[in-house]
């Protein structure tokens, strides 16, 4: 504490000096890269003289000679809202700072014919021109985003430059948390200007300009500045075959800064509107009862390390029934609400309700990477049901105090609780040889309460870009369950012979955690600056797990299980003290820091024996960047960055999860902490000539202490079987740290107009090598995973009335293992849709959506070859053609069917996964369109 007040109090002591008559600045977007060809006036607040000037490459600029006084600066630059600041020139030389532009800015009648350039470079942000993508008048962001370059639409997640997108956000500002379908499925594309896709840094990050490791691939919706002020939204509903049903709407009421958003949605065709989010509270580690294989989670930037997330051990994965896949019945309701208060605060906030009653069957196989000759096949029929209801709310409050200090405030809490059953039928077979088998009944009763809070405090100086900052994060997390396991189990030894499993178990799990990390930048002449970061966090988890077997005297659940049960505790600390060094002079531009990191972990288990387990670990975590830029519209970026992860609280207690009796798994309490380098490399070009944009990506990663799976296939004895008394024919895993996982992936794509067709074609190349070390039977397994993929997708471009979208991906995998090289595998799986629809002359609507899987190489008893197909026939209502009533068909061949494909370092696993079968809808929607300007 005394060092912290010192450093304070040092830092707090710089104070500016300068001259007279000089004024300069640097103008740059939200991202903080610089605004090229921004113009600048300054006006004489008492004369009225006016001194303009032209920012240059870097986003600066200077005027000289200015009287003392008092000054009006306006700053413009197309796209961006106007920027104004009153300042005072009373020195020889006055210094701006950095002065960012919020984009949005409404042209006055300015109309420019000719084609629209599609996609510009902002820096490191792709900016893509809605205008150039055309789409039905009814369609919403997610239909204009799909014909974008870079950009791939895959199981519901949204990609692009080769990464998951984790945010959207509208006009800058978080729009229902971090769920990008919320914001991509409810808003209208007609009243999209631009989109942007950057990579969004922490508020300390943006303010520094130090990067730190912390970013989200992120998309901006900036909208028509014309439709800011209204009333804008749609409402459906639909009834059908064997009572399907779907009924729902979004309004979105914009009065300038105020905004209002509101979104709700009930049906039973499978149309789930929410994120993983709104499930891993409750999950934990894993969202399948079958327990946690190798969960690994993200690791921290320089100055801190990760925790992982799931593995083995009693997590949360005990009592959760899976929810992944199978045909969901989901009510969702929710609010977003943003707004401008005074001239200081900024806030937008949200809060979303859903409820989801999934049923899941599945058919499961499983092959594991044994010795020569010890190959073992698993498969299950697994039936689940569960009721999740999640309760989530976010906001983000920024407040200005003064021009040198600010706040951000970003608190977050979500309660979640789930109920499930889950019945399964699984065989362990050995050539053909049954070895084990397993017939159980899995309840499940949890609820979960996730609180996160982040504040940051950033302060300026009188000197530009010396700055301090102060940022402190904490969050609680207490998850609480019951569970109720019956199983019937045949194994090896006494095949014929039941032996029955009836058990009890309660659950009361809790973490939090708090940190703190101080940064000071000083400026080193114009080009450079100096960083120092302190950096200090403390997190400590609890978990309390108790198993009870039945009595048979007195039908109660009243006899302990202490092998079965569990008090665990953690507690982790770190500290680290770091520096950087940032230099940026015309094209070029780099940054390097490197932190010096202790950690401690203390490790206290009391049942069911007593233990503690203690290691401390230093690391020095580098990390530079490297971005050079070839012209406006090329540019190379470069980023190295290493972390450490920590094992989960599951992964370290050495309890037994038999949640699924035929595959057992138990934490270790030896892991050390792994460390991971990561490299990669990133060009982009566009040229407005050919309307054309080239993006390439190519990275890669190497892990120290690799936390793997150990599993042990008991056809044989071990004394780890011995000792957790493991029944031939069943498996046990646990995870260990194995060196020599390495993985590298590259992604291209080249999208250009095909002026004949009136269309846009978007080509993606994609490929990539995963090794992953693990061990089977104690001895070492490395399995190589080599995938190569291509993708096309051909986008209409000509007409508002026929809009027709054909896309087509083919992945080819190779799977090859040491340990037994007769396993190996190829399979190839492709994907090819074709979304049609037209707006005949009179009104009449027809939409096609059909999108074929191809398979090759899974199991043989799956179907490998299908497609899915739905069609609609409709009629346009109302003025404008607002509304629309249409009767259409899902799955019109009925061939729906999913199937997927898992590969680890010990096994390959085949999924198939009940789906939504065919059925007739009839249904009425209507668009809610009421601007300033008119409907």
């Amino acid at each position: 504490m005394k060092t912290f007040l010192f450093l304070l109090l040092f830092l707090s002591a710089f104070a500016a000096v300068g001259q007279n008559g000089t004024l300069r600045g640097l103008i740059s977007d939200e991202n903080q890269e610089p605004l090229v060809a921004a113009n600048v006036v300054v006006v004489h607040t008492n004369t009225a003289k006016v001194h303009t000037a032209t920012t240059d490459i870097d986003g600066g600029f200077r005027m000289d000679d200015l009287p003392k006084g008092a000054y009006l600066v306006e700053v413009t630059y197309v796209g961006f809202q106007k920027l104004v600041r009153q300042i005072e020139v009373d020195a020889a030389s006055v210094d701006l700072g950095i002065l960012r532009m919020k984009p949005g800015v409404e042209l006055d009648e300015l109309t420019i014919e000719g084609e629209v350039v599609p996609v510009q470079l902002r820096g490191d942000t792709s900016v893509y021109d809605a205008a150039a993508y055309k789409t039905l008048p009814d369609a919403n962001a997610e239909d204009l985003i799909a014909k974008m370059p870079t950009v791939v639409l895959q199981d519901g997640k949204v990609q692009t430059q080769g990464e998951d997108v984790k945010k959207v956000l509208v006009d800058g500002k978080p729009f229902f948390g971090n769920d990008p379908t919320a914001a991509l499925r409810n808003l209208p594309s007609e009243v999209i200007d631009k989109i942007e896709i950057f990579d969004q840094q922490s508020e300390q990050a943006n303010f520094t300009g130090f990067e730190d490791g912390e970013t989200s691939k992120t998309i901006n919706i900036v909208t028509k500045a014309s439709m800011r002020n209204g009333q804008f939204g749609k409402i459906q509903g639909g009834y059908g075959y064997e009572d399907k049903y779907q009924a729902g709407g979004n309004l979105n009421i914009f009065n300038g800064d105020q905004r209002i958003s509101l979104i709700g949605m009930s049906n039973n065709v499978n149309q789930q509107n929410f994120s993983t989010e709104d499930l891993l509270g409750v999950v934990g580690s894993s969202g399948n009862s079958r327990g946690g294989r190798g969960g690994r989670g993200s690791g921290g930037g320089p100055g801190g390390g990760g925790r992982g997330r799931g593995g083995s051990g009693s997590s949360t994965s005990d009592f959760m029934v899976g929810q992944q896949g199978g045909i969901t019945n989901t009510t969702a309701a929710g609010i977003n609400f943003s707004d401008q208060w005074g001239d200081k605060t900024e806030v937008t906030a949200s809060y979303f309700f859903n409820k989801g009653d999934n049923t899941t069957k599945q058919l499961l196989s499983q092959q594991f990477f044994g010795e020569q000759g010890n190959n073992e096949m698993y498969s299950e029929d697994n039936l689940s049901q569960s009721t999740n209801y999640n309760h989530r709310f976010s906001a983000k409050v920024d407040y200005t105090i003064n021009e040198n200090n600010s706040l951000n405030w970003r608190p977050g809490i979500s309660l979640q609780t789930n109920k499930g059953i889950q019945s399964v039928f699984g065989q362990t077979m050995q050539a053909q040889d049954l070895l084990s088998q397993s017939d159980y009944d899995f309840t499940a009763d949890l609820s979960a309460l996730n609180f996160n809070n982040d504040l940051t405090w950033k302060h300026k100086f009188n000197k530009p870009r010396r700055t301090f900052s102060v940022r402190i994060n904490s969050g609680y997390a207490p998850r609480k369950g019951s569970s109720y396991l019956y199983s019937e189990n045949i194994f090896q030894d006494n095949i014929g012979i039941p032996s029955i499993l009836d058990q009890y178990a309660s659950l009361d799990n809790s973490s939090w955690n708090a940190s703190a990390n101080l940064q000071f930048t000083e400026p080193i002449g114009e080009k450079a600056m100096l960083m120092m970061n302190y950096r200090s966090s403390y997190q400590q988890e609890e978990s309390h797990k108790e198993t009870y077997d039945m009595d048979e005297g007195s039908e109660e659940y009243d006899l302990f299980n202490p092998d079965l049960s569990n008090v665990f505790s953690n507690d982790y600390v770190t500290q680290s003290l770091g520096t950087g060094y940032n230099y940026r002079s015309g094209d070029f531009s780099m940054m390097s820091r490197a932190g010096l990191q202790y950690a401690n972990l203390l490790n206290e288990q009391r049942v069911p024996m007593v233990n503690t387990y203690e290691n401390s670990y230093w690391n020095v975590l580098p990390m530079a960047m490297l971005r050079y830029k070839f012209s406006r519209s090329e540019n190379l970026r470069l980023m190295y960055r290493t972390s450490t992860q920590l094992p989960s609280i599951d992964q370290l207690q050495n309890v037994l999860n038999n949640s699924n009796p035929l595959q057992l798994t138990v934490g270790n309490p030896d892991l050390n902490q792994s460390y991971n380098h990561s490299l990669f490399a990133r060009y982009t070009k566009t040229n407005t000539e050919k309307s054309s944009v080239f993006f390439a990506m190519v990275g890669g990663s190497l892990t120290n202490d690799y936390i793997a799976n150990s599993t042990f296939l008991a056809a044989d004895q071990h004394p780890i079987l011995d000792q957790y008394d493991v029944e031939k024919g069943a498996q046990l895993t646990l995870p260990v740290n194995l060196d020599g996982q390495w993985n590298i992936r590259s992604f291209l794509t080249y999208g250009f107009p095909l002026r004949p067709l009136q269309s846009n074609l978007n080509i993606d190349l994609t490929g990539g090598f995963i090794r992953s070390p693990g061990l089977v039977n104690e001895e070492l397994n490395y399995s190589d995973n080599t995938n190569v993929g291509i993708g096309l997708t051909l986008g209409s471009n000509f007409s508002e009335r026929v809009d027709f979208t054909l896309s087509s991906r083919s992945n080819f995998n190779t799977v090859q293992n040491t340990l037994q090289e007769a396993l190996s595998t190829d399979y190839f799986n492709q994907s090819t849709r074709l979304k049609f629809d037209w707006v005949l002359g009179n009104g009449i609507v027809f939409r096609t959506d059909a999108t074929h899987q191809f398979y090759s190489g899974l199991d043989d008893s799956f179907d490998q070859n299908y497609l899915l197909w739905n069609m609609s026939i409709g009629k346009k209502l109302f003025k404008n053609d607002r509304g629309e009533i249409s009767l259409g068909v899902f799955d019109l061949l009925n061939q729906n069917n999913s199937l997927t494909r898992q590969v680890t370092e010990t096994f390959i696993e085949d999924v198939q996964t009940n789906v939504l079968q065919q059925y007739l809808m009839l249904s009425f929607k209507m668009d809610i369109r009421h601007f300033k300007v008119g409907l």
